[in-house]
């Protein structure tokens, strides 16, 4: 490839394994609103585009997969605020970088990388600090950033107005779902799926990206 002027890496799933943390708290926040709790593999097939979404799909799971049996809205929004509250007090509870998260990314600390994630901004800046990675990082968008989340194109051209530049934009995205495959294509950038993430590698395949990869040391390969 040519040289390259921007990564943009997902979060969860990408970055880190956030899920055992996650399906603790949907479940627990699940049972608290008299709702049977579901299956780890199910919250992880809901992850990817934001907390709305995510209790939404899980509620409707928890009712049998049933979309045509009505949920009060007010429910729906209830149980996303009390998920909100429960989930950012255990965010590192049990998740973890991957193992070479920290490799990679001083690897090319030399050019500009950012993280778009559809997780609440707060919640992604919380876990960098802790983790000791968000001096990587020129921008940190997240899914509450704007009124709208990747793949809307109005997240890409936010990005381009926080990091400026002077010519087409030779970039890539590397993350582990259906919507950063969709916001790389939007933006022009090269599609880097992750296959340990969250979405099974015949879904990725799916929608097509340009490379493949078991792990993040295998973006050394490809740049």
């Amino acid at each position: 490839m040519n040289k390259i002027d921007l990564i943009c890496y997902d979060f969860d799933g990408t970055l880190c394994n956030t899920l055992p943390d996650i399906v603790n708290s949907m479940n627990t926040v699940l049972e608290k609103n008299g709702f049977m709790a579901i299956p780890e593999s199910k919250v992880r097939s809901f992850i990817g585009s934001g907390i709305s979404k995510l209790v939404e799909r899980s509620v409707y799971c928890a009712l049998a997969g049933d979309e045509n049996e009505s949920v009060n809205p007010k429910l729906l929004n209830k149980i996303t605020e009390e998920m909100g509250r429960h989930y950012t007090r255990h965010l590192m509870d049990n998740s973890f970088l991957y193992n070479d998260t920290k490799e990679i990314l001083t690897f090319f600390s030399n050019i500009p990388q950012i993280i778009v994630s559809n997780k609440p901004k707060h919640m992604v800046e919380i876990m960098l600090r802790h983790y000791g990675i968000d001096q990587y990082f020129d921008l940190v968008v997240g899914g509450d950033t704007l009124d709208v989340c990747k793949p809307n194109v109005k997240v890409w051209k936010y990005v381009k107005k926080k990091i400026p530049f002077e010519k087409n934009i030779n970039g890539i995205m590397v993350g582990d779902s259906i919507p950063d495959l969709l916001f790389g294509k939007t933006a022009g950038l090269t599609t880097v799926a992750v296959t340990y993430g969250y979405n099974d590698l015949h879904v990725l395949k799916a929608e097509g990206a340009d490379h493949y990869i078991d792990s993040l040391t295998a973006l050394k390969i490809i740049l």
